[in-house]
């Protein structure tokens, strides 16, 4: 009665009655915590490359894409960010001489 009323069928009601989570859904809780823990023992800086060697040390080896979606799913990202460093040009040799400088101004 309650179905028909909210125009939802059965077989939605019963699927949502009858659902079981996957071992991998369960496997993500699990690593979603673990990251989380590992994240804020570190001052938040770590990012999925960092979470992913951190990971590594206790022999859990995930993708890097897998821990990317997690973190992103969990709401972990990290608060560092690459320091600019400004492009500069490199001469491999030695200053030639500046033979326009001495010149006379042409007034035209």
């Amino acid at each position: 009665m309650v179905l028909r009323l909210l125009k939802i069928p059965k077989s939605t009601y019963f699927d949502w009655v009858h659902y079981v989570e996957t071992n991998l859904q369960r496997e993500d809780t699990i690593l979603k915590a673990l990251l989380r823990d590992i994240w804020q023992n570190n001052y938040k800086a770590y990012g999925a490359p960092r979470l992913r060697l951190a990971l590594a040390d206790l022999n859990l080896y995930h993708g890097i894409n897998r821990i990317r979606r997690l973190m992103k799913e969990a709401g972990i990202y990290s608060v560092m960010s690459r320091r600019f460093n400004k492009p500069t040009t490199t001469v491999y040799y030695s200053q030639r001489p500046n033979l326009i400088r001495h010149l006379q101004a042409v007034n035209a």
